[in-house]
């Protein structure tokens, strides 16, 4: 059988997507780039990526029989970034509903209008960040747009703020040709990176990423990042913040990504002392939840520290007697550069029996 490329586009853009090109099912010479990155440990603790490797360079194992992708785009340059009331930014994918939901549903609803044209059912397969394929490979390949030095995607004319979402298909399509342009001699989002995480055009280190140290890392945000974290408190958009591309891009609003109630109605220090209770009421279907409760509240310290308001003392002293270690740990290096000289600090090292933790309280009180 054989898609009619209109057809597809036109039921694309009635699901909500900006872009949507066709392309090759084989990442190419990404694929050996992604098993070198691995190798390196450029990955730092997803784990699973390392697990599903050869699933993830080989798309047949993922869509058996696969031939094309329809590689789609979703542009969420919204107006501006999102902070919680007294401090922490929030990336602009994620101030509103999760996307790998409402994307998700609408990449599935475009293959179920495929399937109701007569495309069989279960030969289209459906990737939306959470599937083992490389994403960013296939959609280069299909022209979403060209590879930025931040080793994310432009488009000439939408610019960096794209999420991606693919059908993987077993049918011949007419593939569209390699985006044009390219980010010249441009280092903007290299010398802007807080942490150094672009460690050369087109390279990223994980490991010290905020999008990652703020989301992914499930232990503690290692001391020589915690600084440089400044007030982020759930991922990072410098790199597209400071991206010439996005000047060209027209911001708008989307009502999927309207602010979500939980982040008016949480301040930050509401967040370090957020509860069970509150997490799965109030959080559920921001995609804020995949740092994890402890994750959350770790990052609120870190950044409540950086913004060094005196007024966070008593909830961060609070905080020292939770029992989250990884949140008594943040506490304790948030105060000692807040209120090292807080009686706190001694008590609970007093007491401590983790490890990392009485470490963390010994070198805020050398800060008195």
């Amino acid at each position: 059988m054989r898609l009619d490329p209109s057809i597809v586009r036109e039921i694309a853009s009635e699901a909500g997507f900006d872009l949507v090109r066709f392309g090759p099912a084989d990442p190419g010479e990404d694929a050996d780039r992604f098993a070198a990155w691995l190798d390196s440990g450029r990955h730092g603790e997803m784990d699973y990526l390392a697990r599903n490797a050869d699933r993830i360079r080989d798309p047949a194992r993922f869509a058996p029989g696969a031939r094309s992708t329809i590689a789609l785009a979703y542009d969420y340059s919204t107006p501006q970034a999102t902070s919680v009331r007294g401090g922490g930014k929030v990336a602009r994918y994620a101030r509103g509903r999760d996307y790998h939901r409402f994307l998700g549903k609408a990449t599935r609803r475009i293959r179920g209008e495929l399937e109701r044209a007569g495309a069989p059912v279960g030969s289209i397969k459906v990737g939306t960040d959470a599937v083992p394929i490389l994403e960013r490979a296939l959609s280069l390949r299909a022209g979403i747009g060209f590879l930025a030095k931040s080793a994310g995607i432009i488009h000439p004319a939408l610019g960096p703020y794209l999420l991606l979402s693919e059908l993987v298909t077993p049918f011949e399509l007419p593939w569209d040709e390699a985006s044009p342009g390219s980010c010249g001699t441009c280092t903007r989002c290299l010398d802007a990176c807080p942490t150094g995480a672009i460690t050369a055009p087109f390279e990223v280190d994980a490991r010290r990423c905020l999008s990652y140290t703020t989301i992914e890392l499930r232990g503690s945000i290692p001391r020589e990042l915690r600084e440089p974290q400044g007030d982020w408190l759930f991922g990072c958009d410098v790199c597209l913040e400071v991206c010439p591309f996005t000047s060209k891009s027209t911001a708008q609003e989307r009502p999927e990504l309207a602010t979500h109630p939980a982040l008016e109605r949480f301040p930050l220090v509401g967040i370090l002392e957020l509860g069970e209770e509150d997490w799965n009421e109030h959080w559920v279907g921001t995609a804020m939840r995949r740092a994890t409760r402890s994750g959350l509240r770790r990052n609120a310290a870190v950044v409540l520290g950086n913004l060094r308001d005196e007024r966070a003392t008593p909830a961060l002293c609070r905080a020292l007697d939770d029992e989250d270690a990884i949140v008594r740990e943040h506490a304790a290096w948030a105060l000692g550069r807040i209120a090292p000289r807080t009686p706190e600090l001694a008590r609970r090292l007093g007491i401590e029996q983790e490890p990392r933790v009485v470490d963390e309280l010994r070198a805020s009180l050398a800060r008195r």
